[in-house]
């Protein structure tokens, strides 16, 4: 770039002789100021900034938002997480459900970002030789490329722009995928994705991670199923989803690998090294929990896990609530931690939600059409 400039003013001080025997004015700097790219300080000037693990800027008249990505954040591993924020049983969404989670990261290409959903599924030894073909036949997911508005060229940091990156389905499909054998005449159908009427209604960023609210508009011309009262307009349903992006935790947790003689929720990794006619290296997905004394049979832990009874929760159900869960102390006497559960209750005059990553909550929610009386883990 620094040789094209130079190039270019080199071109201006030898500009052609004009019809009066003088040289042709240069180029007035002025007109080609329009044409130069806006720096990253002009681009968020006046916007609302969302500081954390993530930083957002948004418009403050168009609401458009942004994302000032720092150097160091380029080709690390974070965590994806999506839940529904609010919806309606009838369209399969309901406040509470959770989507897929998975490993991503960011990916410079010249002028571009990428997003890019990493596959963890397999495992190599390292000392293997195979090893060395880890990547073959293993397809990553390229979520996502965003084009590069300006770059801090002190800083090195990078501005992206985030409304179609958020207003679509790059991260997760929330329209539902149809199933052939249902009757449409009898089954409710969502309809298609209106990105013109979706909106990010809400920006939460903190140190650990950076929340997304959206809420996704979608449109049905002509539905041949109404739904339950519960849906204002077969024709207009609208679902909001909360994407939360997350730093990949550092401590010294220790994995667990899964039995298949014990309950547990898992995670699936295959051994692609292994000759074994069952190559598994699943693990438990559990919590990070650390003994105060390591070398007591029973201590209380470092940081209990803690649970917080949501706020819309009535009176009456609380305190059978609170005990259920502090049973869970039990089964986790037998493995070393006294103690290890506690159980809060959200203040009403609570300054976080329970979208919050760093609160884990049992949750109360109302629906004129339950799907079912308990959803978890």
């Amino acid at each position: 770039m620094d040789s094209e400039l130079a190039a270019v003013a080199d071109r201006a001080k030898c500009a052609p002789l004009d019809a009066g025997g003088g040289r042709a004015a240069a180029a007035d700097p002025d007109e080609t100021d329009a044409d130069a790219k806006e720096t990253v300080a002009e681009l968020i000037e006046g916007d609302q900034h969302y500081p954390g693990l993530f930083s957002f800027y948004r418009d403050t008249e168009t609401g458009d938002t942004a994302l000032l990505l720092k150097p160091e954040q380029l080709n690390q591993e974070f965590i994806y997480f999506i839940h529904i924020a609010n919806g309606v049983v009838d369209a399969g969404s309901f406040r509470g459900a959770y989507g897929p989670r998975f490993v991503f990261t960011i990916e410079r290409r010249f002028d571009e970002v990428a997003i890019v959903r990493q596959n963890t599924a397999f495992y190599f030894d390292p000392e293997n030789a195979i090893s060395g073909a880890a990547e073959a036949n293993i397809a990553r997911a390229v979520l996502a490329v965003q084009p590069i508005l300006a770059e801090d060229e002190e800083t090195g940091e990078l501005l992206i722009e985030t409304d179609s990156l958020f207003l679509s389905e790059s991260f997760s499909q929330l329209t539902p995928t149809p199933n052939p054998d249902a009757d449409p005449k009898t089954q409710f159908t969502l309809g298609g994705l209106d990105k013109d009427k979706s909106q990010i209604v809400a920006l939460r960023s903190y140190p650990q991670n950076t929340d997304i609210e959206v809420e996704y508009a979608f449109f049905n011309a002509a539905p041949l199923v109404s739904g339950s009262d519960a849906v204002t307009d077969s024709r207009h349903i609208a679902i909001r989803a909360m994407h939360s992006l997350i730093e990949m935790p550092k401590n010294d947790y220790q994995p667990r690998y899964a039995d298949a003689r014990l309950g547990s929720f898992n995670q699936q990794i295959t051994d692609l090294t292994s000759t074994e006619v069952a190559p598994y290296r699943d693990v438990i997905n559990r919590w990070h929990l650390v003994k105060k004394d390591p070398s007591a049979v029973l201590s209380e832990p470092v940081k209990p896990i803690t649970y917080w009874i949501e706020n819309t929760t009535p009176l009456a159900w609380r305190p059978m609530i609170r005990s259920a869960a502090l049973e869970w102390n039990n089964a986790f006497e037998k493995a070393g931690f006294r103690n290890a559960v506690e159980v809060k209750i959200q203040p009403d005059d609570a300054d976080w939600e329970a979208g919050d990553l760093r609160y884990n909550v049992l949750r109360w929610t109302s629906s004129p059409n339950p799907p079912f009386g308990g959803y978890g883990p």
